[in-house]
């Protein structure tokens, strides 16, 4: 039986193994020279092609032996939002091998350079954070996502779906800093140059705040990886009512962590912020974003309209309420930056994965 994903794999890794088990069968390495036409193929076109490289029956069924290139996952339901003249966001809802599911949404971005896509992944099944805002935590974490189950939302979006996108948020089901051991091993598969070579700043995990985790993330002394907290309230009392995680992670405990992660001359801080009116919504409100961030160097909002799960903590806003609270954000001095509430129809935006999927027309 195969036990190792060929998702899992960096190209390193992917050679290494190939050469050891060429040696251990064979005698030689001789037919393992072709590890890297392999596994550029496998993560440049999607295809696992052995039959096509004019190797023997022998080694070919060696490096058919090594890994398991097949997905760890199937696509269950594609969801798209209703087109408003804007590219649409689509949600993809997975069944992973042990039947549980996972949700991966592609993010349309129109920019000065043209259209471009970012794609959300899962890290986990479900999630033990339990936001009170966020759909995903009401049933608690499931399991965590393995390495390859991670890459390989990537490689499903991008070859069975077809999905174009330039970068990649760790912003979906789960908490990515809860699960280091399958993040870690995923970001190096996803920034290899041999394989798919997303650049570091093409790579963003968003986090709640767990500070353990961000050290650890620092530690890997990647320059351009991308991090974003998930804010979404300046007063320690309202923020750990709204996250539980909070608690712990203080945002006193939390400043002097964040205040350390930037690691080139221009990083830019994201600190998330959901609005939700009635309860984050007030000057107070900005003031205590104002004191969190001003030790933490250069930083960005991104206010984001709060998208009602099935047991709502309050309406989502009005564009009215959301121009007020941007003004005053801006009066304050922040840099905001406004991310409109796309895919609510089909549970696909922030707070909402993992909640019922809208039936079947």
């Amino acid at each position: 039986m195969k036990s190792t994903s060929l998702l899992s794999l960096t190209y390193e890794q992917f050679y290494t193994q190939g050469r050891q088990a060429f040696i251990k069968d064979t005698g030689d390495a001789k037919g393992s020279g072709v590890a890297g036409k392999l596994y550029g193929q496998y993560y440049r076109t999607g295809r696992w092609g052995i039959s096509e490289l004019g190797l023997n029956q022998k080694n070919q069924e060696i490096w058919n032996n090594l890994c398991d290139p097949v997905l760890p996952l199937s696509v269950m339901r594609i969801l798209q939002d209703d087109p408003t003249g804007e590219p649409g966001t689509k949600k993809a809802i997975f069944r992973l091998d042990d039947g549980n599911l996972i949700e991966t949404v592609l993010v349309p971005m129109v920019s000065h350079t043209g259209e471009r896509g970012t794609l959300c992944l899962s890290s986990q099944a479900g999630c033990a954070m339990g936001c009170t805002f966020c759909e995903t935590g009401k049933g608690g974490l499931v399991r965590s996502l393995t390495a390859a189950e991670i890459v390989a939302q990537v490689h499903a979006a991008r070859f069975l779906l077809k999905w174009e996108f330039t970068s990649v948020v760790f912003m979906g089901m789960g908490e990515p800093l809860d699960n280091l051991e399958g993040v870690i091993p995923a970001l190096k598969v996803l920034a290899d140059p041999r394989g798919f070579a997303l650049a570091q700043e093409k790579i963003t995990l968003c986090t709640v705040g767990l500070g353990e985790g961000i050290s650890q993330l620092a530690n890997l002394g990647w320059k351009k990886l991308g991090l974003s907290l998930s804010l979404n309230a300046g007063r320690q009392m309202l923020r750990e009512s709204l996250m539980p995680a909070g608690k712990l992670n203080t945002l006193e405990v939390l400043k002097p962590i964040l205040a350390a992660y930037p690691q080139r001359r221009n990083f830019v801080l994201a600190l998330n912020y959901c609005l939700m009116p009635g309860i984050n919504d007030t000057e107070a409100d900005i003031q205590g974003i104002v004191d969190f961030s001003h030790a933490l160097g250069r930083t960005l909002i991104n206010l984001i309209p709060y998208n009602p799960g099935s047991i709502p903590l309050c309406p989502a806003p009005t564009a009215e309420e959301v121009d007020r609270f941007l003004v005053l954000m801006q009066g304050a001095g922040l840099q905001v930056k406004m991310r409109g509430p796309k895919g609510r129809s089909i549970m696909a935006g922030c707070g909402q994965l993992g909640g019922e999927a809208p039936p079947l027309p």
